[in-house]
């Protein structure tokens, strides 16, 4: 990955987030709102104190980080407290009065990997049913060659500037 801020990939939900679930994950992702200001939130000092940087499709069936948001970081905690509250089978919204137009049956997989503007590195973040994991990917040091700056330029081509000036 380089240093230009970008994200790539998606989570996919199957089934896809029915309109109460997806409302309160919008709702979630206004401003001034924090995921330790929910219902399950509240209280637990698991859940971080970070706002929604996921983002709901309009069929509700995947999520995209939106790394102007939040911090690349908080993508792995933000996706564990979805699927651990909010969106598993067993999760900890089951019951809460709240919750109730929740379905609890969703099961999370993909990969999302990238780095916001003001992210000093890319992070990736993976989820196989319902179990996520995240690192961050190491950068390609200064010592290793780029092949366009390597290429043997034909000898019947002079070059009077840099391409890139």
């Amino acid at each position: 990955m380089s240093d230009t801020p970008g994200f790539s990939g998606c989570i996919r939900i199957r089934p896809a987030l029915n309109a109460a679930e997806k409302e309160f994950l919008e709702d979630l992702g206004k401003p001034r709102r924090t995921l330790r200001g929910t219902p399950t939130g509240r209280g637990d000092r698991d859940v971080p104190f970070a706002r929604m940087g996921w983002w709901v499709c309009r069929d509700g069936c995947c999520l995209r980080w939106d790394g102007d948001w939040e911090k690349a970081t908080m993508m792995g905690p933000t996706l564990h407290f979805l699927i651990d509250h909010l969106l598993r089978p067993g999760a900890k919204a089951a019951g809460h009065p709240r919750f109730a137009a929740f379905t609890f049956d969703h099961v999370l997989d993909g990969a999302v990997m990238g780095r916001g503007s003001t992210d000093p590195e890319t992070v990736l973040v993976a989820v196989a049913d319902n179990v996520a994991s995240g690192r961050t990917v190491p950068d390609v040091c200064d010592a290793v060659p780029r092949r366009h700056a390597t290429r043997p330029r034909p000898s019947n081509v002079i070059e009077f500037r840099p391409r890139r000036a």
